[in-house]
């Protein structure tokens, strides 16, 4: 799926991380926030393990927003050009979350999932074969040889 370990930076490139894990999944959200957060339709997105991720330059800031869900959203991005690196779920602190846009090479990203279906807009075509909720994932079979990490809190 991913080249590890994988590079990442903001868009000025001021803010550099690593990432030396696979992602447990990989997919596209399609909820308002995701839409204003990537100024575009939806956010690509996928999950790894928090201590697989390393800020290697640059000292991104962090912005905290309570979720419909009542989950405490931390999100990390560059203070010069604003660029949203990751994120980490109250529910999941040992995950975080990596904007796919963000990685030095994406090309080897394999989405196939998309949440909130239901804020979608309608020229966004997904495939078929992809996975797809109406709201938040059930990550539980990408998470099956861990799922400690993925049970809420953990």
């Amino acid at each position: 799926m991913l080249k590890i370990p994988a590079n990442g930076a903001c868009q000025c490139g001021t803010c550099r991380y690593t990432v030396r894990a696979k992602p447990y999944v990989a997919y596209t959200c399609h909820c308002t926030e995701c839409q204003k957060l990537s100024s575009s339709a939806f956010a690509s997105l996928m999950q790894v393990p928090s201590e697989s991720v390393e800020v290697t330059s640059g000292s991104p800031v962090t912005r905290e927003r309570i979720a419909d869900s009542g989950n405490v959203l931390e999100s990390w991005f560059c203070p010069t050009c604003g660029s949203t690196l990751f994120a980490k779920n109250s529910a999941r602190p040992r995950v975080r979350t990596i904007h796919i846009g963000t990685l030095d090479d994406a090309r080897d990203v394999q989405v196939n999932a998309h949440i909130w279906m239901k804020r979608k807009l309608d020229w966004v075509n997904v495939p078929k074969t992809h996975r797809v909720f109406e709201e938040a994932g059930d990550w539980s079979e990408d998470y099956a040889h861990d799922m400690d990490r993925y049970k809420p809190g953990a």
